[in-house]
């Protein structure tokens, strides 16, 4: 009678205990693991409970030293796996002609291009295309991409297409995108591209343009084709010309060119070539792509102006020689093109570089439709 008192006894404490665990648990809530391990304590205190002791339970029972397992944290969860690139897609690298908001006449014939890059894991062949998506279309459908040759993926070529522009004055956007040879559409990230033109049937307007970067440069005297569009001389005592190209498809064929100026006035100055070298001049040469036979080593004539100083070069001034040189090629070429270079002596002989080294030159074009 005695044993089975004292086993209700001891079976009644453990009862209390555990639910004083249980209630203290349901409380704290400091997350999942936490969680997990109250209640493993939880469940190992009932199990001593239901398990006869050989001796009365103590009001503190003594601590051990057995180690208590730590919860066991799940594996850390991975991101996503990376997307994998598509077979097809494309990336705009620039527009080789005819920017956004071009002005054209009415009617008027033009030649859109777009350089673009192969950024898919495909190869672009012959059976590739532009197709029209919507929009304006300006007489266009589709077009072929290549003629001849690939383009395999990280390359990039230029994608034309012949339009007309309308016969009503106003704003124009066509959409455009690729085909495959399967005819399975796709552009940037699934975006098309576009061309934007304006109309205009009569009037004045003024243009900006910035020269064509990858057509502009300098070569040095040994031949070197350098980037940037620096004059002057090197460390090495070779002279240094430079060389401007400017886009002038945007002018009407029937337009009159009024003034023409060329904006050199973002500049950075190396030694000193005003004093070493003379003056800056400018002349029109026809080149492209740049190479190092454009190099000019005869007697130089016909300069459009020259800049004799740094401070002259802030001066934006309008030369009629920049209007004939434009007006000559409406029309008739997509491209104007000029070179700078120091008239007077190549180099200056003293082991220092002395340079003009410009930023971005602008050809400032104001014309009317009549």
């Amino acid at each position: 009678m005695k044993r089975i008192l004292y086993v209700l006894t001891v079976f009644t404490l453990a009862i209390f205990v555990g639910c004083g665990f249980a209630e203290s648990t349901a409380t704290i809530e400091p997350g999942v693991y936490y969680t997990q391990a109250a209640q493993t304590i939880a469940a190992q205190l009932t199990l001593a409970a239901t398990t006869p002791a050989p001796s009365p339970v103590s009001a503190s029972p003594t601590p051990t030293n057995t180690p208590t397992s730590a919860a066991t944290l799940p594996p850390p969860v991975s991101g996503p796996s990376p997307t994998p690139n598509p077979c097809n897609q494309a990336r705009l690298i620039y527009d080789v002609t005819v920017r956004d908001g071009t002005i054209m006449s009415p009617n008027q014939s033009f030649t859109k291009t777009w350089e673009l890059k192969n950024v898919g894991t495909c190869t672009w062949t012959s059976g590739y295309h532009l197709v029209f998506i919507t929009g304006d279309a300006m007489g266009g459908s589709v077009s072929p991409l290549l003629t001849k040759g690939a383009v395999l993926p990280n390359q990039s070529v230029e994608a034309s297409v012949s339009l007309k522009a309308p016969a009503m004055a106003g704003t124009y956007q066509g959409y455009w995108k690729l085909s495959d040879s399967n005819g399975n559409l796709f552009g940037l990230q699934d975006a098309p591209f576009w061309v934007i033109i304006k109309v205009v049937t009569t009037g004045t307007i003024t243009i900006w343009l910035d020269a064509v970067s990858y057509e502009s440069g300098s070569v040095a005297a040994n031949g070197s084709v350098l980037g940037g569009v620096n004059v002057g001389d090197t460390v090495d005592k070779d002279g240094v010309q430079g060389f401007l190209s400017f886009d002038i498809s945007s002018i009407p064929k029937n337009a009159i060119v009024d003034t023409g100026t060329l904006d050199l006035s973002q500049y950075v100055i190396a030694g000193d070539p005003f004093g070493g070298l003379g003056c800056l001049n400018v002349y029109q040469q026809d080149y492209t792509p740049l190479s190092a036979g454009d190099f000019f080593t005869g007697a130089s004539s016909g300069s459009f102006m020259d800049w004799c100083s740094a401070e002259s070069l802030s001066n934006v001034v309008v030369d009629s020689d920049f209007a004939a040189a434009i007006q000559a090629r409406v029309g008739l070429s997509t491209r104007v093109q000029f070179r700078l270079q120091f008239s007077d002596r190549q180099t200056n002989g003293n082991g220092t570089s002395d340079q003009v080294q410009f930023g971005i030159p602008y050809l400032i074009v104001q014309y009317t439709i009549p």
